[in-house]
């Protein structure tokens, strides 16, 4: 992440999800402490380490982060929306749907092709 990215998303820790500095960490610390464990997969003692922090400040500050990022989601993540019927992009032919009704028997199984979307 470079360091553009990392200050809109502090931005948006910010100003949206309501995530302020504590007495002795600033939110920059926190969303990379946040980040570094999510991306390296590391352990609390590992960032005691390398931020000087306890690991009680540590657990704390990342469920704070945590909670920010939750209630960031609605901007965060874009909700889906249906490719219409009649779409004409060649890209889309492939995902065509078909509902299928499995029929099983005590030996077979057969699929029976019930319509089209």
């Amino acid at each position: 992440m470079d360091r553009r990215c990392f200050a809109i998303l502090c931005h948006l820790l910010r100003t949206i999800a309501g995530l302020t500095s504590t007495e002795v960490v600033d939110v920059e610390e926190m969303i990379a402490m946040f980040l570094h464990i999510l991306a390296h997969d590391v352990k609390n003692r590992v960032i005691q380490r390398e931020f000087m922090r306890s690991g009680e400040t540590i657990s704390r500050h990342f469920n704070m982060v945590l909670l920010a990022v939750i209630r960031l989601h609605d901007e965060l993540l874009k909700k889906p929306q249906p490719v219409p019927n009649e779409c004409t992009d060649q890209r889309w032919r492939w995902f065509e749907v078909h509902i299928c009704l499995e029929l099983r028997t005590s030996n077979t199984t057969t699929l029976v092709l019930l319509d089209n979307f």
